[in-house]
C-alpha cells in the first residue's frame, strides 16, 4: 500500500470514526465513506469483520453504586460508581459487558443519548470532568472541561468567608448530566451552582446558567432539558450535616436559546434533588430531601399537586413514579394521575431507572436489580459481587501461600504450591470487614484487625479460630496497623485518631496481655514494622514522622523528619541499615537507620504511596500508589520501573522470598503478580467470594474453580451491529483454547508442566444467528451467516446432542449468506418423551468450528402413531412410569493395575442392587466387561462397543451409566484426546499410540466415545471414571505429582458435548491409583460408601441420588488419600451441555438411580484397611549386589499371592518404596556353590518386627522364595 493511500485512508478513518459506525452520516462523509469501504474492502478484507474477545470475572463495582440508567431499546443498562468506572449490563441476563475508564475521582451521574449509541458520565472532586462514550466501540470519544475560575481549594476559602460557594468558578462536581432528545446537547449541573449547555459533537462550551445562590451550601442537584428541546430545568439543595441556613432550595427554569432564567417554582423546604419534565413538556415534577413530591404547572409556575415520598424516577409515559427513602426500606410506585399508591417493593435503592417499556426498573443498592413493576418481584439479580472488597493479603516467609482478609469475607488460605488448596479459615461474624492482617514469622498465627474498630484478634493460622482480643482503652480510637515481632515473642499494633494523636502497644502474645504503650506520634499511626533482629520497630503517622523505638525498652530512639504529608507505610532493609517510607506527598525517601540522614527522595508517582518495600537481597525498592501503579526503584543507580495493570488505587505491594517476583493488592478487587525483572504482569489473582476463586494472565490463560467458572464468560464487541455491539459467548467455547488446570503452581514456578502454547486473544468470527419452526414433524432451521460461515449446526433433544452437524454440504454451506435446513422428527422417536412436551435446542458453529451460538429452543410433542400411520391411544400412566436402568461396567487390569476389575465388579454388584430396588429387577439390567491379571480378556474394544450399541435401545425416560476403571492416556499434546486402554494394550507410554492400529484396536478415544453416547437415547447418563494417567512409578508415593491438565481439559469436552454427570478419579500414575490400605481403587471405595449410607437421600426412604453420591466422592477421596501425593481430588461435573444454557431457563436437577435398603447395604462390601508390605532390598554379602535377582522374585511371589485371594488378601503391597507405616522387607544372602541363606529383616517404619534364616539351594530357588514370603507374613499384623 502507498504512502498516499495510507494517508487517505487515515484522514477518510477519522472522518468517520470521529463519529461513530452506526450513527446518520452527513453527504460528505457518505461520499469518502464509499470509496473508503471499497479501498478497505481490496486492501483489509481479511481483517474487516475480526473481534476480539474479552474473559470477564464479574468482580462488579467495587464501590458504591451512584447512578443508573437502562438504553432506549432496553437491551443496556449502565451504572456509575464511587470506584471511578461506568460499566455496561447485559439486561436480558444481567451479565456486565464492559468496563469504561477513565474518571479519576467518583463517577456521579450517568445517561443514555435517546438513541442509545452514547453515553456520557459526570467525575466528581478531584475529576470534575463529563465523558462522552461510543457504546457501541466502548471508547471515550471526547471530555467537556472548563477549566478557567477558581480551584477548589480557593472555592473552600471563599465559602468559609461568604457562607456560599462563588458561583462563577470553573465547573466543579458534576453532580447532573442530561442529553437533548435530539442528541445535539448535554446540559450538566454543578456544584458550582451553574448549568453549562454543551455540543455534543464538538465538546466546546455554548453557555452557562447562572442564578442558583449557592448560599447555605446549597448546589445544583439536579438538571433536565424538556422533550421538545427549548426549555431547561434544574434543582437546587444541600446535602449532609454541613449545610448551613437560607439553602436555595428553589426549581428553576431556563431558555436553552438565551441562558435565561423564565421562572422560579418555590415551595419546597429543603434541597430539591431531582427534577424532570412530563412528555408532553407542559408539567414538572419535583422531588425534595422535604420528603414530597410535587407537580407544577411550568406555565404558570404554580404548584398542582403533592404527595408524602422521594421521586427517583418518571415512567417514559409519564404515568407512573417510583419512589423511596422510607424508613422501612420500601420501594413505591405511584399513579399519577390518581395521586395514589398502587405497589410496593421491598428494599432500598440509591438510584432507579425505569425500562423504555415501562414495565420494569432497575435500582441500585449494594447490587444491581431489576423489578417486575406487574409482580413486584425481581425479575434479575445483575451478576455482580458486592462492593468493597478490597483484600488484603499475608505472605507466608517462604512464599507458599498467603493469607487473604477482605470487606466481605472471612480469613482465607490460598496456596501457590497446589492450584485447589483455596480454603476459608473460619466463618465467625467478626472476621468481615478487615481491613489488615499479618502471618507470624513461624506461621502458627494470623492478627487481623476491621475497619474502624478498637479492637483486634489473633486467630489459629491452620483454624482460624480466635485465640485472643486485644483492646485498647479509647472507643474513639481505632487499630490502624498490626504485626509480629521476627522472635514471634511480640504482637504490636498501631492506633489513633487523625488528628489528635495516637500510640502503639506491646502485647505479649502466649498472655495475650499488654506490655506496654508506646507514646509521641501527634496523629494516627499508620504502620508498623520491625528490624530482622527484633530490636527495632518504626512506626508511621499522620503526623508526617517516622519514628524509631527500642522493642526491649520502649523508648523511642529518634524521630524522621521530612515528609510534607501523611507517612503511610515504611520498611526495614533486610541488614537492618536503611528505612524506606511512602507518602501522601507522592515520595518514596530512603534513610540511614544508623546516621538517620535522609539519603535519597525518589519521586514519580502522581498519587498518594500507601505501601513500600524491599527486596530481599536490598537492592531494590517497591512502592504502590493511589495513582494506580507500582514503581520498583534501582537504590544504586536511582532508576525506575512502572508496572501498570491495576485499575484502582493499589493499596500492598510485597516481594516474594526469591526477589524474581512481587505481588501487589488494588481496591479493583484484584491481588496480581509480576516478573520483577521483565516488568511484566504474570497473573491475575480474584477471590470471588469465601469458596470460588479465579487465575488469569494477560495472554488469556485462565484456571479457576467450578462455581467461579460459572460466573464467567467471554464478550465480543462487534461494532458494526449498532443494535447489538456486544455479544456474550459462554466460557465453554473458548475455555478449550485457554483453560489451563493448574495455572498457578506453574506461574509461580512449583509446578513443571509447561504453559500451553496459545496466542494472544485473536480476533473472533461470529456464529450464524438462529431461527427454528416445526412443520409437518420436520424440523426446520433458518441460519444467517453473521461474517463468521455457516459451521456444523447441532441438534439437542432434551439436552443430549443427537445430530453433530446438520449441515447437507459443509464446505458449500459454510459460504452461504443464508441457509435453510430440515430433519425429520420421525427418525428420532425414541429420544422422545411421548407424554410431555420435549425441547429442541440447535447451535450453530462459525465456519472455523470452534465458536458456537447460544441455543435456540423450541418445544414438540410428538404425534403417537402405529406402524400403518393410524394414530393411536394415549399411553396408560403405568406405561408411561415404566423406566429402565441400563449399566455396563467396565474394568481392566493390565499394565501394572491389579484392583481394576475388581472394581468394576463392586460397582456392578452395588449398582445392580440399588437399582433392582427403584425400577424393579425385571427393568435393570448391568453388563460386567472384566480384564483380570492372566484372566481372559473380556473388556474388547469389540465387546465395548457391542454393549453400547445395545444401550442404544433404550427410551428418553430411561437411565444409563457408563463405568470405565483402568490406564487412561492423554494423546496428540495439549489440545489432544483421551484414550482408553482396553483388554490387549501392552504400554501405558503415550509413545505407544503413535501406532494407529494400536489405538483403534486397543484404546476408546472419549470422541469415539461421545459418538456412542450420543446415539443412546436415556436423556439420564452417567459417566464415571476410575483412570490413571500414564505417569512414571514414583521412587516415593508421598512426592506430589499431578494429573496433566490436558487430562483434565479432555473430560471437560466429553462432558460439554453430552450433558453427563461425570464424576472422574484421577490418579498420576498406577502407583498412585493403587497406593492405599483397601485393596481397591479409592474412587470405588468412597462410591461404595457412599451406598451404604454415607451419601444417600433420605425422603422417609433412602434413595442413591446422582449428585449427592458424586459430592460426598468429590470430597472423601482427597481425605482418604492424604499422604499419596499423585491422587487428585476427583473431576466432578454436573449435567450442563451446550444444548443446555439458554438465558434464563435452569439445567435439570438431580435423580435416583437406585433405592437403597438395610438388605442392599449388607451386600455391599467394602474392604477394611490392611496392613502394606513392602519388599525393599536384597544383596548378595560378597558382591553387594542381588546377582540372583531376589528382589524382584519376592515381589512377584508377593504379588501373584494378593491376586490369589483377591478382596480377602491379608495384606497388600504397592511398587512405592515408601509409604507411610508400612511393613518393609529387607535381605542379605550368601552364596556358595549351590548352597543358598537368606537373612531376612521385616521393620514396621523405623521398627523391627522380626528377623529369621531360610535356607536353601540355587537351583531349587522358587522354593526358597516362597519360604522367604512365608515367614516375612508371618510378622505382618492387620
Amino acid at each position: 500500500m502507498n504512502r498516499t493511500l495510507f494517508l487517505y485512508l487515515r484522514i477518510t478513518a477519522r472522518l468517520f470514526f470521529s463519529q461513530t459506525s452506526c450513527q446518520y452520516l452527513s453527504p460528505t462523509a457518505m461520499s469518502c465513506l464509499l470509496i473508503t469501504t471499497l479501498l478497505l474492502h481490496l486492501f483489509l478484507a481479511p481483517f474487516a469483520y475480526a473481534q476480539k474477545p474479552e474473559l470477564v470475572v464479574p468482580v462488579g463495582h467495587t464501590s458504591t453504586i451512584t447512578s443508573v440508567a437502562i438504553s432506549p431499546n432496553g437491551k443496556y443498562a449502565i451504572s456509575g460508581s464511587r470506584d471511578k468506572t461506568v460499566r455496561l449490563w447485559e439486561v436480558e441476563t444481567g451479565r456486565e459487558i464492559h468496563r469504561f475508564e477513565g474518571h479519576t475521582d467518583d463517577v456521579t451521574t450517568v445517561a443514555f443519548s435517546s438513541d442509545g449509541r452514547y453515553i456520557i458520565s459526570g467525575g466528581s472532586l478531584e475529576d470534575k470532568s463529563i465523558i462522552l462514550w461510543d457504546i457501541t466501540t466502548g471508547r471515550e470519544i471526547r471530555r467537556f472541561r472548563d477549566d478557567k475560575g477558581f480551584t477548589n481549594r480557593e472555592r473552600s476559602r471563599l465559602y468559609k468567608k461568604m457562607g456560599k460557594y462563588p458561583g462563577n468558578g470553573r465547573m466543579s462536581y458534576v453532580s447532573s448530566l442530561a442529553f437533548s432528545r435530539d442528541g445535539d446537547y448535554i446540559l450538566s449541573g454543578s456544584w458550582d451552582n451553574t448549568l453549562r449547555l454543551w455540543k455534543t459533537s464538538t465538546g466546546k462550551l455554548v453557555r452557562k446558567f447562572k442564578g442558583h445562590t449557592g448560599e447555605g451550601g446549597s448546589y445544583v442537584k439536579s438538571v433536565d432539558i424538556s422533550p421538545d428541546g427549548q426549555y431547561a430545568l434544574s434543582g437546587a439543595g444541600c446535602s449532609g450535616s454541613d449545610c448551613g441556613t437560607n439553602q436555595d432550595n428553589t426549581i428553576r427554569l431556563w431558555n436553552v436559546a438565551t441562558g435565561e432564567e423564565i421562572r422560579r417554582f418555590e415551595g419546597h423546604t429543603d434541597g430539591v434533588y431531582s427534577v424532570t419534565f412530563s412528555p408532553d413538556s407542559l408539567s414538572i415534577i419535583s422531588g425534595s430531601e422535604d420528603k414530597t413530591v410535587r407537580l407544577w404547572n411550568v406555565n404558570s409556575g404554580r404548584e398542582i399537586h403533592q404527595f408524602n415520598g422521594h421521586l427517583d424516577a418518571l415512567s417514559p409515559d409519564g404515568k407512573y413514579i417510583i419512589s423511596s427513602g422510607s424508613s422501612d426500606h420500601r420501594i413505591l410506585l405511584w399513579d399519577v394521575a390518581r395521586w395514589r399508591e398502587i405497589r410496593q417493593f421491598p428494599g432500598r435503592i440509591m438510584s432507579v431507572a425505569f425500562s423504555p417499556d415501562g414495565n420494569y426498573i432497575l435500582g441500585s443498592s449494594d447490587d444491581l436489580k431489576l423489578w417486575d413493576i406487574k409482580t413486584g418481584l425481581v425479575a434479575r439479580r445483575f451478576h455482580q459481587n458486592p462492593s468493597d472488597r478490597k483484600p488484603h493479603f499475608a505472605l507466608a516467609p517462604n512464599g507458599d501461600y498467603m493469607i487473604l482478609s477482605s470487606y466481605l469475607e472471612p480469613l482465607q488460605r490460598w496456596s501457590f504450591t497446589d492450584s485447589q488448596d483455596f480454603r476459608c479459615l473460619g466463618y465467625e461474624d467478626d472476621l468481615r470487614w478487615m481491613t489488615g492482617i499479618a502471618l507470624s514469622p513461624n506461621e502458627k498465627y494470623i492478627l487481623s484487625r476491621r475497619t474502624w474498630n478498637n479492637t483486634f484478634r489473633l486467630h489459629d493460622a491452620s483454624t482460624g479460630k480466635v485465640i485472643h482480643r486485644f483492646s485498647v482503652g479509647n472507643s474513639d480510637f481505632s487499630i490502624s496497623s498490626i504485626g509480629f515481632s521476627p522472635d514471634n515473642r511480640y504482637v504490636f499494633s498501631g492506633e489513633g485518631i487523625v488528628k489528635s494523636g495516637g500510640n502503639l502497644q506491646q502485647w505479649d502474645i502466649v498472655s495475650g496481655q499488654l506490655i506496654r504503650e508506646l507514646k509521641g506520634h501527634k496523629g494516627k499511626v499508620n504502620s508498623i514494622a520491625f528490624s530482622s533482629d527484633s530490636v527495632s520497630i518504626i512506626s508511621t503517622g499522620w503526623d508526617q514522622t517516622i519514628r524509631l523505638w527500642d522493642i526491649r525498652s520502649g523508648q523511642q530512639l529518634h524521630q524522621f523528619k521530612g515528609h510534607t504529608g501523611a507517612v503511610g507505610s515504611a520498611a526495614f532493609s533486610p541488614n537492618n541499615k536503611y528505612i524506606v517510607s511512602g507518602s501522601w506527598d507522592k515520595t518514596v525517601r530512603l534513610w540511614d537507620a544508623v546516621s538517620k540522614q535522609e539519603i535519597y527522595q525518589f519521586e514519580g508517582h502522581t498519587g498518594t504511596v500507601n505501601s513500600v518495600a524491599f527486596s530481599p537481597d536490598g537492592q531494590y525498592i517497591v512502592s504502590g500508589s493511589d495513582d494506580n501503579q507500582i514503581i520498583v526503584w534501582n537504590i544504586t543507580t536511582k532508576e525506575k520501573k512502572i508496572f501498570k495493570g491495576h485499575t484502582d488505587k493499589v493499596t500492598q505491594v510485597s516481594f516474594l522470598h526469591n526477589g524474581q517476583k512481587m505481588l501487589s493488592s488494588s481496591f479493583d478487587n484484584t491481588i496480581k503478580a509480576w516478573d520483577t525483572n521483565t516488568g511484566k504482569e504474570i497473573a491475575t489473582l480474584i477471590a470471588v467470594d469465601s469458596t470460588n476463586w479465579v487465575v488469569t494472565t494477560p495472554s488469556g490463560l485462565f484456571d479457576a474453580s467450578p462455581g467461579a467458572m460459572k460466573l464467567m464468560y467471554y464478550v465480543v464487541n462487534d461494532p458494526t451491529d449498532c443494535d447489538e455491539p456486544w455479544k456474550v459467548i459462554e466460557l465453554d467455547q473458548l475455555k478449550q483454547r485457554y483453560y489451563q488446570p493448574g495455572l498457578l503452581p506453574i506461574l509461580m514456578g512449583y509446578r513443571n508442566e509447561p504453559l500451553r502454547q496459545v496466542p494472544a486473544f485473536e480476533n473472533v468470527t461470529l456464529p450464524p444467528g438462529i431461527q427454528l419452526s416445526i412443520q409437518s414433524d420436520k424440523l426446520i432451521v433458518q441460519l444467517n451467516n453473521r461474517k463468521g460461515g455457516i459451521g456444523p449446526v447441532s441438534v439437542f433433544i432434551n439436552g443430549a446432542e443427537i445430530v453433530e452437524d446438520l449441515r447437507r454440504d459443509p464446505k458449500g454451506d459454510s459460504n452461504q449468506n443464508t441457509l435453510s435446513l430440515e430433519l425429520p422428527l420421525a427418525s428420532f422417536t425414541n429420544h422422545f418423551y411421548t407424554d410431555a412436551q420435549n425441547s429442541i435446542r440447535v447451535v450453530a458453529q462459525n465456519w472455523e468450528g470452534w465458536l458456537r451460538s447460544r441455543p435456540v429452543e423450541i418445544s414438540y410433542k410428538p404425534p403417537i402413531t402405529a406402524r400403518g400411520g393410524v394414530p393411536e391411544k394415549t399411553p396408560s400412566s403405568v406405561d408411561r412410569k415404566t423406566v429402565r436402568f441400563r449399566a455396563v461396567a467396565v474394568g481392566t487390569s493390565n499394565i501394572g493395575l491389579h484392583f481394576a476389575h475388581s472394581d468394576a465388579e463392586q460397582i456392578a454388584n452395588g449398582l445392580t442392587l440399588a437399582a433392582s430396588e427403584l425400577f424393579g429387577p425385571a427393568n435393570v439390567k448391568v453388563q460386567l466387561l472384566v480384564t483380570k491379571p492372566g484372566g481372559l480378556a473380556q473388556s474388547t474394544k469389540a465387546a465395548i462397543v457391542k454393549a453400547l450399541v445395545e444401550a442404544q435401545q433404550t427410551k428418553a425416560e430411561d437411565v444409563f451409566v457408563l463405568h470405565l476403571s483402568g490406564h487412561a492416556v492423554n494423546y496428540g499434546g495439549e489440545n489432544g484426546d483421551l484414550y482408553f486402554l482396553l483388554a490387549g494394550a501392552t504400554s501405558a507410554d503415550v509413545s505407544y499410540l503413535n501406532d494407529p492400529a494400536i489405538r483403534q484396536q486397543y484404546a476408546l478415544s472419549s470422541q469415539e466415545l461421545i459418538g456412542y453416547l450420543r446415539k443412546i437415547p436415556a436423556k439420564k447418563k452417567v459417566l464415571i471414571l476410575d483412570v490413571c494417567s500414564a505417569g512414571k512409578g514414583a521412587e516415593k508415593i508421598l512426592a506430589a505429582r499431578d494429573v496433566p491438565g490436558s487430562q483434565i481439559r479432555a473430560l471437560d469436552r466429553l462432558q460439554e458435548r453430552m450433558g453427563l454427570y461425570v464424576l472422574a478419579g484421577s490418579a498420576a500414575d498406577a502407583v498412585s491409583y493403587e497406593a492405599n490400605l483397601y485393596g481397591q481403587g479409592l474412587v470405588t471405595y468412597a462410591l461404595l460408601q457412599g451406598i451404604k449410607g454415607a451419601a444417600l437421600r433420605r425422603d422417609g426412604e433412602e434413595f442413591l441420588d446422582v449428585v449427592t453420591w458424586f459430592t460426598h466422592v468429590e470430597n472423601q477421596v482427597p481425605i482418604l488419600a492424604k499422604g499419596v501425593g499423585g491422587i487428585q481430588k476427583p473431576f466432578y461435573r454436573k449435567g450442563s451441555h451446550w444444548g443446555g444454557s439458554v438465558p434464563g431457563q435452569a439445567s435439570e436437577g438431580s435423580f435416583d438411580i437406585g433405592k437403597v435398603t438395610e438388605s442392599v447395604k449388607t451386600r455391599i462390601h467394602i474392604a477394611e484397611p490392611r496392613p502394606v508390605l513392602l519388599v525393599k532390598n536384597f544383596q548378595e554379602v560378597t558382591e553387594i549386589d542381588d546377582v540372583l535377582d531376589l528382589k524382584s522374585k519376592v515381589e512377584s511371589a508377593l504379588n501373584d499371592f494378593i491376586a490369589s485371594r483377591g478382596s480377602d488378601a491379608p495384606m497388600l503391597t504397592m511398587e512405592a518404596k515408601d509409604y507411610p507405616g508400612a511393613y518393609t522387607l529387607n535381605g542379605l544372602y550368601t552364596l556358595q556353590g549351590e548352597a543358598l541363606s537368606v537373612s531376612c529383616k521385616v521393620k514396621k517404619g523405623s521398627v523391627s518386627v522380626g528377623d529369621f534364616v531360610v535356607t536353601g539351594t540355587k537351583s531349587k530357588l522358587p522354593d526358597l522364595v516362597q519360604a522367604v514370603l512365608t515367614k516375612a507374613k508371618e510378622f505382618v499384623k492387620p
